[in-house]
């Protein structure tokens, strides 16, 4: 018996020439926070994520050691807010693409999947431990479809 895949081979990638406006799409399109960025010969380069684009709409106060706790003393209102992400609509997605502090491979144990999840991960890149590419990605819904079988009680 072969052994039960969690991660989800058919899944969205930017490549690391796409712009942010292509990730902005793409991530609102598919209901995702987070997506892989690979180069041109598909080798894993990190993951765009919501958090990382937010933080380029801060003030660097905001930013800096624990950061300023009240912004209210910035006078940014919706607008505002829309000029400075358009400013950055063009830039590619390679900047702001992160290392993700945790990556799996095709055989990491699922316990240990579970495990990065539950410590907050919202997507893991499934990376192929030698060649580098990015196989799969694996989110909790993934792993809930795998375990949940409907005759539980």
């Amino acid at each position: 018996m072969s052994p039960v895949v969690i991660f989800n081979r058919e899944f969205e990638t930017l490549t690391d020439a796409e712009t942010v406006a292509d990730a902005i799409r793409r991530m609102l399109l598919h209901r995702v926070s987070d997506l892989p960025v690979v180069d041109s010969d598909g080798m894993f380069i990190g993951m765009f994520q919501l958090q990382r684009l937010l933080a380029a709409l801060l003030p660097a106060a905001a930013l800096v050691g624990y950061g300023v706790p009240d912004l209210s003393f910035v006078s940014d209102d919706l607008d505002a807010l829309r000029e400075k992400m358009r400013a950055i609509y063009a830039r590619p997605v390679s900047e702001f693409a992160v290392m993700p502090e945790h990556v799996v491979h095709p055989d990491t144990p699922p316990l240990e999947i579970v495990l990065q999840l539950h410590r907050g991960a919202n997507n893991l890149p499934v990376v192929d431990r030698e060649e580098g590419r990015l196989v799969g990605v694996v989110s909790a819904r993934d792993v809930l479809a795998v375990l949940y079988t409907p005759e539980a009680p």
